[in-house]
């Protein structure tokens, strides 16, 4: 079916193209990049939620799939109220080998650090956080998400909240998140979250970038990376 849905479009396999309800990175004509949910990805293009252009800009979408990290160009072939739409890539790359140089700054997107830090968490419908926070593990920190680990379950496509101290004495950050999957941890019973970060502001993706490389250094001065 998948393989009929695109037989118009370009020669690309639907496994290399954004799924419905997944988070792409967009730059656009040049313009600092945003991260927008796709909407859904038909034989006329790809349509994601939020104005981030205007149709013939030119446009870069990079994403997460079976295939690794992949970079698409397009254009923009709609926009109308709060939804884009974006035509088909003729060609999809690895987003870790840039023809332009750029391959070291994708991998560290997509760079993920193993470390354990004490958070907090709370609903976010809408994006807006509610309630109080409430304690939880986070770990596998990147510039795209994280996996939030509680004594409770939730669905798929749930917004919450985190907060986390990365740096001792600093200011928490407090990030937006998609929960995008979820997997039970036997050994303990909880249950582990992958969250993709939503809406993120230059400074706290600096303060992520930062503390990554700083962890990293302190491995490296250990023998242990």
């Amino acid at each position: 079916m998948l393989k009929s849905l695109f037989s118009r479009g370009p020669s690309i396999p639907a496994s290399k193209l954004p799924n419905a309800n997944a988070f792409v990175d967009v730059v656009v004509a040049g313009r600092a990049s945003r991260s927008v949910s796709v909407d859904a990805v038909t034989p006329k293009g790809i349509v994601v939620r939020g104005a981030i252009g205007r149709s013939g800009e030119s446009a870069v979408m990079l994403y997460d799939s079976g295939h690794g990290r992949l970079r698409a160009a397009t254009k923009i072939i709609g926009a109308t109220g709060d939804r884009t739409t974006m035509a088909l890539p003729s060609r999809v790359t690895s987003a870790s080998s840039s023809p332009s140089g750029g391959g070291g700054a994708q991998k560290r997107q997509t760079v993920r650090l193993d470390a354990l830090v004490p958070g907090t968490w709370r609903f976010a419908p809408g994006g807006k956080g509610t309630g109080e926070f409430v304690k939880a593990n986070i770990r596998d920190i990147s510039r795209g998400g994280c996996s939030l680990i509680l004594d409770r379950e939730l669905k798929r496509g749930s917004s919450v909240e985190v907060q986390l101290r990365l740096r001792e004495g600093g200011a928490p950050l407090v990030l937006l998140g998609e929960v995008m999957r979820q997997e039970r941890i036997a050994s303990s019973g909880r249950f582990s979250h992958g969250l993709r970060f939503h809406g993120m502001r230059p400074e706290e993706d600096h303060a992520i970038v930062e503390f990554i490389n700083r962890r990293q250094a302190e491995l490296r001065s250990r023998g242990l990376a």
